[in-house]
């Protein structure tokens, strides 16, 4: 295996035990002890785990881990085989540390008279978890997977695939399954604010463009334009030196962005990069897996 491939991968799975590990916290602490709903297949999870309580106690994990198995072998046909892994080794992490085992710290709160309270905390944790997952190119398992292929194929918004899907989970777990709407009200406000918290800390699912200015393009070009995007390469010259220089510019996605900056670092520590956001794009241009 290529040395660089091998670090890169070993990169991502420690992002991705960290990440499944914040996020985990985020859950068992705060959203699960005042019976507000997760995100994604965690709160299908938590729905089915409620409604079967009082026949069987299965830990929360068990239900997570049984819920992705197929969205594994959907993500592993459809999307790319190391983001099914990714995905798999995150959902192992959050099975694990959702089996009852993990102790939960006491506040000096009573979580079902703060429930707000804990609705706001996890939402920020496991909204930072995920932000932080997807910033390097990664998931936390679950409705990722699904979304990842809607947008592929179908050119569907991930954002809006999953914010709906959340919105239902959180109505039908707050007022159907546990017969509260405030529970469905602060499951939407963790909703919010899981959203904000990824969108500071990553734009996900956007395109970026990239104005690279460099006097040494030859190596830089070469790797860029093996992440299969194109790349147009314009001859200018700095108003202060006179120095004669290039410009690279190209569309990424906000996945790819901290690779081709890493490139270009790489081969040119001293390049100057304008990061610009994308509202739409026309032509040949590929949406594709996030690795």
């Amino acid at each position: 295996m290529n040395p660089a491939r091998w670090k890169d991968d070993a990169f991502r799975v420690t992002i991705v035990i960290v990440t499944a590990a914040i996020y985990c916290l985020g859950l068992v602490w705060f959203l699960e002890p005042a019976q507000v709903y997760s995100a994604g297949v965690t709160g299908l999870s938590q729905i089915i785990k409620r409604l079967l309580d009082s026949v069987y106690e299965i830990p929360l994990g068990v239900y997570t881990l049984v819920l992705n198995v197929p969205l594994f072998i959907y993500g592993w046909r459809k999307v790319s085989r190391r983001f099914a892994i990714y995905s798999v080794i995150s959902v192992i992490v959050q099975t694990i540390m959702t089996l009852d085992f993990l102790p939960v710290p006491d506040l000096g709160l009573d979580p079902m008279e703060n429930q707000l309270t804990y609705a706001i905390i996890g939402g920020l944790i496991t909204g930072v978890a995920c932000g932080i997952a997807l910033r390097f190119g990664t998931s936390t398992g679950g409705l990722d997977i699904l979304g990842q292929v809607l947008a592929i194929e179908k050119n569907i918004s991930i954002g809006i695939f999953t914010m709906i899907a959340n919105i239902l989970i959180a109505i039908i777990g707050g007022a159907v399954v546990s017969h509260s709407w405030p529970i469905a009200f602060y499951s939407c406000i963790r909703i919010i604010l899981t959203s904000v918290a990824i969108d500071k800390i990553h734009t996900a699912y956007n395109h970026v463009k990239l104005n690279i200015i460099s006097t040494s393009v030859d190596g830089m070009l070469e790797e860029l334009l093996a992440m299969h995007r194109g790349c147009t390469m314009i001859p200018v010259e700095g108003a202060y030196s006179h120095q004669k220089k290039f410009d690279l510019i190209m569309v990424v996605s906000s996945y790819e962005l901290e690779k081709a900056v890493a490139i270009c670092k790489k081969h040119d520590p001293h390049c100057f990069i304008i990061v610009e956001p994308v509202k739409r794009l026309y032509g040949n241009y590929t949406r594709k897996s996030i690795v």
